[in-house]
């Protein structure tokens, strides 16, 4: 991350949390439906009068002439190309509006190559900072749970012939559940975990550790933060960019708080003569 917002981040504890709508991936919790026009067409018969009815006063056609126009077959037309527009955006707003999230690399099983590309990637092109945690999975009393990214070639069907019984029942939340977690294969080398937590939490939870949300106003917009204590922080990594004097101010106040004090600094560095990453110590 960008070293400033790491620097506020680690001062006050709170790290930014997002909603799916704010990520960079367009496929992100993107779902995929199969038999979306027999579904409609099953619809459309079995709601018939009730639609031709709506279709009439909303167009305001009270000539016989015009009315005898909307058959099935007009409505079924008619209504396709929206409802299936509506069905492509429905999935990320339906995760969108229940949680929200922070990401996290794996570091188990990372590659070096990755080390490359994440420092210019995902900090400010090598003058940012990479912060090391111990989380748990899910922590004790806490609501908040830890999902690996999945990656896959195609994305997961929702058959439209069940969407009655899906919406009505535990399926659908296991779907939209899912796919909150996919990504496409070529992802894969970022080794992503991600941190999912409810927008809206029980008012009795809203002080048990890592369940702390606490929006914050900034042009208009409201953006949320979760806490995260410093002793589930072990290291913090600066970029090979990154002028150890600017970092300094930061290790020297992180040094003299308690809770922080076994935190370690490191600078990554070049290694002579590779593509990679060496790590020298910051004392």
């Amino acid at each position: 991350m960008k070293f400033d917002y790491a620097e506020a981040s680690l001062r006050d504890n709170f790290f930014r949390v997002s909603g799916p709508l704010d990520f960079n991936d367009p496929f992100e919790c993107r779902g995929c439906y199969i038999h979306f026009g027999e579904a409609l067409r099953k619809y459309v018969h079995q709601n018939f009068e009730r639609l031709r009815f709506e279709y009439i006063c909303r167009t305001n056609s009270t000539t016989p002439e015009l009315q005898a126009r909307f058959t099935e077959e007009f409505l079924f037309k008619t209504y396709f190309d929206s409802a299936s527009r509506s069905l492509d955006s429905s999935w990320i707003n339906a995760v969108n509006e229940t949680v929200l999230m922070l990401c996290f690399v794996k570091e188990r099983g990372l590659k070096a190559a990755s080390d490359v590309l994440f420092w210019s990637h995902y900090a400010d092109s090598g003058k940012g900072v990479r912060i090391v945690f111990d989380l748990p999975e899910r922590p004790r009393g806490g609501i908040y749970y830890m999902k690996e990214v999945e990656y896959c070639e195609k994305v997961p069907a929702f058959d439209c012939r069940k969407m009655d019984a899906w919406l009505q029942g535990k399926e659908f939340q296991d779907y939209l559940e899912r796919i909150s977690h996919l990504k496409g294969n070529p992802w894969e080398y970022e080794n992503e975990i991600r941190m999912i937590i409810p927008r809206h939490i029980p008012e009795q939870m809203k002080r048990v550790p890592f369940t702390h949300l606490c929006p914050r106003e900034k042009d208009g917009v409201t953006h949320y933060f979760v806490r995260i204590d410093y002793d589930v922080i072990r290291r913090i990594d600066f970029g090979p960019r990154v002028d150890l004097e600017q970092a300094s101010g930061l290790v020297d106040d992180l040094q003299r708080k308690k809770e922080a004090g076994h935190i370690k600094f490191w600078q990554a560095t070049l290694k002579p003569g590779e593509y990679a990453y060496t790590y020298k110590k910051v004392s």
